[in-house]
C-alpha cells in the first residue's frame, strides 16, 4: 500500500510539472563578454595590475504565464560566472545569483520577491545616459560612491505600481536582513543555513520612482537603513535625483546623489557623507556607432576622516553595434581617488588612467 501511495504521488508530481510547463512560457537569454584593460596609477591609488584580461558569462532563464486565479506571474534565475564581483556578496559560492518572482493581479500592479534584482530605489540608481557600463562599473577602480539601495546583493520583497504618470514606475522594496547572503534559506532558521547570524541584523527600505513626461525622464530614489549591529552603529540614508533629456539620436542628463552613512555598519564616529554629481551625454553617430561621455565629482566628508580634494572622474566611450555583438573602447581618468580600502578619504595626487576594450555577445 505504501509503495502504491508513493507511486501515485510520483505520478501526480510529474503530471503537475507537465501542467505547469504547458502553462508557462520559458525563455533563455544572456551574454558572454571579454575585456582587456591597460592603465597606470600614481600616488596612493595603486591598481592591482597595470593590465589584465578577463571575461564574464551570464545566462538568464525566465518563465511567465497565467495563474488559476486570473493573476499572471513572472520568475527568472540568473547564472553568473562573476558572482563574487561587481558588488555581489563575496561569500557567495553559487553561480545562481540574481533571481525574482513577480505576481500581478493586473497590468499596473505587482508583488515581488528578489535577490539582487533592480527594485526599490535602485531603479533610479543610474538616471543619466550610459554607453556600455555605468560610471562605477567601467573599471571599478575609481572608488566613486553610488546610490545606496537595499536590493543589491540582498533578499527583498515589495510591490510596484506602474503607469503612475506618463510611463511612470513606483517601486518599494524592504530588506529584513541586510546581513544575509545569497545562500540564505527562506524556509529554515539561521542554524540550518550558511547565512550570517541574524542577531540584531540591519534592515532597510528603499523607494524609487521614474516618470517620463514627453522627452524628459525624471528618476528619484530614497533609502533608509536601520543599523542594529551595535548601539553606536550609524544608520544610513541615501537620496538621488536625476533628469535626462531624450532627443533625436542623443541624450543628456544630470544626477545628484547624497549618502549619509554606508550600507555596511560603521560606528557613529566613523560616519561618512558623500555627495556625487554626474553629467553625461550619449550620441548615436549612425546605426552602428554610439559615443558617450561622463563627468562625475564626489565630495567626501566625515567625522573621523580628513576631508580631501574632490574625486573627479572623466570617462569617454565609443561603441560599435554589430547587432548581437557590441565592441567598445573606453578611456577613464580619475583624480584624487580614495586610498584603496573601504570608505577611505579622497587623496590628493592619487590618480589613475585606464583604457578598456570590450566585446560583448548577446544571445
Amino acid at each position: 500500500m505504501k509503495n502504491k501511495a508513493i507511486k501515485s504521488l510520483g505520478i501526480l508530481t510529474v503530471a503537475s510539472l507537465i501542467s505547469t510547463s504547458a502553462l508557462a512560457q520559458v525563455t533563455v537569454s544572456g551574454y558572454v563578454e571579454a575585456g582587456f584593460l591597460n592603465g597606470n596609477s600614481v600616488g596612493a591609488r595603486k591598481l592591482a595590475s597595470s593590465q589584465g584580461m578577463g571575461g564574464e558569462s551570464v545566462v538568464t532563464i525566465t518563465g511567465k504565464g497565467n495563474l488559476t486565479n486570473g493573476w499572471t506571474y513572472m520568475a527568472y534565475q540568473t547564472l553568473d560566472t562573476d558572482e563574487a564581483g561587481n558588488g555581489r556578496n563575496a561569500a557567495n559560492a553559487s553561480p545562481m545569483t540574481t533571481r525574482a518572482i513577480e505576481l500581478s493581479p493586473n497590468k499596473d500592479f505587482k508583488l515581488f520577491y528578489s535577490f539582487d534584482g533592480v527594485y526599490g530605489g535602485e531603479i533610479a540608481r543610474t538616471a543619466v545616459p550610459t554607453v556600455t557600463d555605468r560610471v562605477a562599473d567601467q573599471t571599478g577602480a575609481t572608488g566613486i560612491s553610488e546610490f545606496i539601495d537595499v536590493t543589491s546583493g540582498g533578499h527583498s520583497f515589495g510591490f510596484e505600481v506602474l503607469n503612475v504618470g506618463p510611463s511612470g514606475r513606483l517601486s518599494v522594496a524592504y530588506n529584513p536582513n541586510l546581513d544575509a547572503n545569497v545562500q540564505s534559506s527562506s524556509d529554515r532558521l539561521q542554524s540550518g543555513t550558511l547565512q550570517t547570524v541574524e542577531t540584531n541584523a540591519s534592515s532597510g527600505y528603499s523607494i524609487g520612482y521614474t516618470v517620463q513626461p514627453g522627452p524628459v525622464k525624471v528618476a528619484l530614489g530614497y533609502t533608509r537603513i536601520d543599523q542594529m549591529q551595535a548601539a553606536t552603529a550609524q544608520d544610513a540614508t541615501s537620496k538621488t535625483l536625476g533628469v535626462t533629456y531624450l532627443g533625436d539620436g542623443f541624450a543628456i542628463g544630470a544626477q545628484r546623489t547624497k549618502n549619509d552613512g554606508t550600507k555596511a555598519a560603521l560606528l557613529s564616529t566613523a560616519n561618512i557623507n558623500d555627495q556625487v554629481d554626474t553629467v553625461a551625454a550619449s550620441f548615436a553617430a549612425n546605426k552602428e556607432i554610439t559615443l558617450g561621455a561622463t563627468y562625475s565629482k564626489m565630495e567626501r566628508k566625515g567625522v573621523a576622516i580628513t576631508s580631501g580634494p574632490d574625486l573627479k572622474v572623466m570617462q569617454a566611450v565609443v561603441a560599435y553595434n554589430l547587432g548581437p555583438v557590441v565592441a567598445s573602447i573606453m578611456y577613464e581618468d580619475a583624480k584624487n581617488a580614495p586610498a584603496e580600502g573601504t570608505n577611505q578619504p579622497t587623496t590628493s595626487g592619487a590618480d589613475s588612467q585606464i583604457t578598456k576594450i570590450k566585446v560583448k555577445a548577446n544571445f
